[in-house]
């Protein structure tokens, strides 16, 4: 067996597990060297579509398009995905002024005409009208309801197109079960305050998890919304354990949604037999202080509860001040009933941080409830002590010292190792393919 390594950014870290630790599982996927055409797959994915018809079959020179593409957080090769569309939209005659970009933002920050350029390529931002969506814009039109009620508004840009193509990325995620399809719509170009009732109501309880669909209200009401605002056509990055493109999949919002989602639990689907004392996790691929918070998910459903959580994490944006000190106070309020306090606030529709957008409150919530379950050690050169101990967790600066703190909470114990932990699917033996937990 290779020898035992986690991913500290793109760079493998190698290390020895002390001799009377088990090693249970080293979760080593089998890589993919093959180079791939990003442009040629895309094109042959756009001709044979999942569930409809073809575009060339399904729009015409009077059509005004919308085009909604995931932002800079997602690292699908969505430059190259979007000049190949164009280029068959050209092909079929489409007129630019016909054609808007829109960038589904959700409730993330704006990105400059510069940024922009550098995410989808200068020359495409030059010739096309590229638009940032704004969750606050006062002309957002209402498409349905969640159901509580609350409205669902959109882009005016979207809902006045005749035909509306979303290019995303399909890959675990902690709520919605996989990242991709009606998720480019909503949240991705909808109004905040429908995005902040949704995610709070239906995060971190009743079936939104890490790799489920059925009975995943998170997932149930996106896939609604996506119908009743008609999202027409998607383009859907399937992504590798190395966080790269390793398939495509165009056509119906959710049928070739649900395809994607089974070629990707293919390729990044890991089982073990049982829950560990301890697990060894990478951040990989997220660098960004809030989204470091993520592989939580996936280490809370293998680990048992009282054990010990190593999250190896390469910080390249540090975490907001407010995110800090908001982890700081809700501890010192509610310290001993963090699960109760929180998923009290998130059912009365309340952040943890008033004022804060839905990521942040996402990613508060999670680091706080992992703290309730587990024994967390960060592994970090980037991170300072001060922040990470005010969140809520222990801080080392290499394995060496996180095996020693861990001594402290677990003896010999049995020790589950993930590389990537951003990018990987749980499947404990004996339960199927549904997750068993997560924060």
């Amino acid at each position: 067996m290779e020898r035992p390594f986690i991913k500290y950014g793109n760079e493998k870290r190698f290390f020895q597990l002390p001799p009377d630790w088990k090693l249970l599982t080293f979760a080593l996927f089998h890589e993919h060297h093959d180079r791939i055409d990003v442009e040629q797959l895309t094109r042959n994915r756009l001709n044979k579509p999942i569930g409809r018809a073809s575009l060339r079959e399904s729009v015409t020179p009077d059509d005004r398009i919308a085009v909604l593409v995931e932002d800079q957080t997602r690292c699908s090769p969505k430059g190259i995905i979007l000049k190949a569309l164009l280029e068959e939209l050209d092909d079929f005659r489409i007129p630019r002024d016909h054609i808007s970009i829109i960038l589904s933002l959700g409730t993330h920050r704006n990105l400059s005409h510069q940024e922009m350029g550098e995410v989808y390529g200068k020359g495409l931002v030059e010739e096309y009208s590229f638009f940032n969506h704004d969750c606050h814009a006062s002309d957002l039109v209402t498409v349905g309801r969640l159901k509580t009620g609350t409205p669902v508004k959109i882009n005016r840009l979207v809902y006045e197109a005749t035909f509306k193509i979303g290019i995303g990325s399909i890959f675990p995620h902690p709520m919605n079960g996989f990242g991709g399809g009606g998720k480019i719509l909503f949240p991705g170009v909808s109004n905040f305050e429908a995005i902040l009732e949704h995610h709070l109501k239906y995060s971190f309880r009743g079936g939104s998890e890490l790799g489920a669909l059925v009975g995943n209200p998170f997932y149930e009401e996106i896939r609604h919304l996506t119908r009743a605002a008609g999202l027409d056509f998607i383009v859907n990055s399937v992504l590798d354990h190395n966080d790269r493109l390793y398939d495509l999949v165009c056509g119906d919002p959710v049928e070739a949604h649900l395809a994607g989602i089974e070629i990707c639990k293919g390729i990044i689907s890991q089982k073990f037999q049982e829950k560990a004392d301890l697990t060894i996790i990478s951040s990989f691929p997220y660098t960004e202080g809030m989204q470091l918070m993520k592989p939580l998910a996936p280490a809370s459903m293998i680990t048992k509860e009282g054990g010990v959580i190593i999250l190896v994490a390469h910080c390249t944006f540090p975490f907001p001040d407010i995110y800090v000190e908001g982890c700081e106070k809700f501890r010192m309020k509610y310290g001993d009933r963090l699960r109760e306090n929180i998923l009290d606030f998130f059912d009365n529709n309340r952040r943890i941080i008033e004022g804060g957008a839905p990521e942040f409150n996402m990613s508060m919530a999670q680091a706080l409830l992992a703290q309730d379950d587990y024994k967390v050690i960060f592994v970090s050169e980037d991170i300072p002590r001060d922040v990470i101990e005010r969140i809520g967790f222990l801080l080392a600066r290499d394995l060496v010292q996180a095996f020693a703190l861990s001594k402290t909470y677990v003896s010999e114990p049995g020790v589950h190792i993930i590389p990537s932990g951003g990018v990987i699917l749980p499947v404990l033996e004996g339960r199927g393919n549904q997750p068993t937990g997560g924060v």
